[in-house]
């Protein structure tokens, strides 16, 4: 019986693997692209990397930035298909590391299943697999990063898996630092599920050991600190007089422009000046300005939180609504549902919500919340299975006879 169970686990692994790459890579293929204004700053530091100039991109993260160069170094810095049918396959693979996660959560076959089918064919993963932006390459760092954090749990190797999740914590930190906000939950979880200190201690040794040469790389470019990047550009391009308007004019579909003339005359300053004036000026205006702060963050959280992109398409709108329209609903449902998991579900949802805590003070695009979507699939396949089981109890209940 455990022979053909250990079958059946194979053929759908090895069947929605294959699913899931031939979708991604048919639309990586066959659509037609037009790289987002975003992109072109990701590729240039990329190809300057790639060229032997080192990095050259004082905002954009690191992790994307040598993803990019390492396959530009192989393929060429100007094929740009290789880089989409790489991020298919890691996308790929990232169903795989779903369907562990899942099941190392809640133990459940079918919670793991769905999870898989659902990111297989998520119109949002799909598409963003094809996009030269950090997301996708998020997105999988993070499903990663918990993947082995959580077989820490399950596993007898405890201290490789731990290791292996710090160096994954740093290497998605060094993609998208929004993720460092999670920090203090991860000694709780540590804590609450009872593992040894020791564990933890690897952990911390093995995120050390990655993110530290990148952190004093920064000393020695800039004399001082900095942990991964200088975001005050990026504070104060989402903090200004002008920001109301031009999120409003996002939300309208219109072509804007985030550097006000303000943001570029700042820029003209060296960097870490720079980047000093951009938190003050930010800073100056949120504190005179704490109506107009609240009615950005209000906006942020509608946006973050959408069941549907803003769009022309009816059609991207409808698929939107028919996944992640239904997924986000039966996630949060599943919130309560799981209760009793909460050691293990918590961090998950900290990491949530400390996303989009995060984001109310910068921009609050869909796209940013699409690497955690994933998670959102968990606890909706959770749901679904628990009223499933609920029905199937109800249905084998005691009846009455005549």
């Amino acid at each position: 019986m455990g022979n053909l169970l250990a079958y059946r686990r194979s053929y759908f692994l090895g069947s929605v693997f294959l699913i899931a790459l031939l979708v991604r890579c048919a639309f990586a293929l066959a659509a037609p692209h037009t790289l987002a204004p975003d992109s072109l700053s990701w590729l240039a530091p990329a190809r300057d990397l790639a060229g032997g100039l080192g990095f050259t991109s004082t905002l954009r993260h690191p992790g994307y930035i040598t993803f990019l160069a390492s396959v530009f170094a192989v393929a060429g810095s100007d094929n740009l298909t290789a880089v989409r049918l790489v991020q298919s396959l890691l996308g790929s693979v990232q169903v795989l590391l779903l369907f562990f996660l899942a099941l190392n959560i809640f133990k459940k076959e079918a919670v793991a299943c769905l999870s898989a089918l659902f990111l297989a064919f998520y119109p949002y993963a799909v598409f963003q697999t094809s996009e030269i932006l950090s997301e996708s390459f998020n997105s999988f760092l993070l499903v990663l990063f918990f993947f082995f954090l959580y077989s820490v749990l399950e596993q007898r190797r405890k201290v490789v898996f731990s290791a292996l999740a710090g160096a994954v914590f740093s290497a998605t930190i060094l993609t998208k630092s929004t993720v460092i906000v999670i920090a203090p939950f991860l000694f709780a979880f540590f804590y609450f599920n009872r593992l040894r200190y020791r564990v933890f201690a690897v952990f911390l040794a093995a995120a050390a050991a990655v993110i530290l040469p990148w952190t004093l790389h920064n000393y020695k470019t800039y004399g001082k600190f900095v942990l991964v990047n200088l975001s005050g550009s990026a504070i104060f391009q989402h903090n200004n007089p002008q920001t109301l308007e031009t999120e409003r004019q996002t939300r309208e579909l219109k072509e804007v422009k985030w550097e006000t003339p303000e943001c570029l005359e700042i820029g003209k300053l060296p960097p870490l000046e720079a980047d000093k004036v951009y938190r003050q000026r930010a800073w100056q205006f949120m504190r005179a300005n704490p109506g107009t702060v609240l009615t950005y963050m209000k906006m942020r959280f509608k946006h973050f939180w959408s069941l549907y992109p803003i769009t022309h398409s009816r059609i991207q709108r409808l698929a939107a609504l028919l996944t992640s329209g239904v997924y986000i609903p039966l996630a949060l449902l599943g919130l309560f549902l799981s209760a009793a998991y909460w050691k293990k579900t918590f961090l998950i949802w900290a990491t949530i919500f400390s996303y989009n805590a995060i984001h109310l003070v910068f921009t609050a695009t869909l796209r940013y919340r699409i690497p955690l979507d994933p998670f959102f699939m968990i606890f909706a396949a959770f749901t679904l299975v628990k009223i499933l089981e609920l029905y199937e109890a109800r249905g084998a209940g005691p009846r009455g006879g005549l």
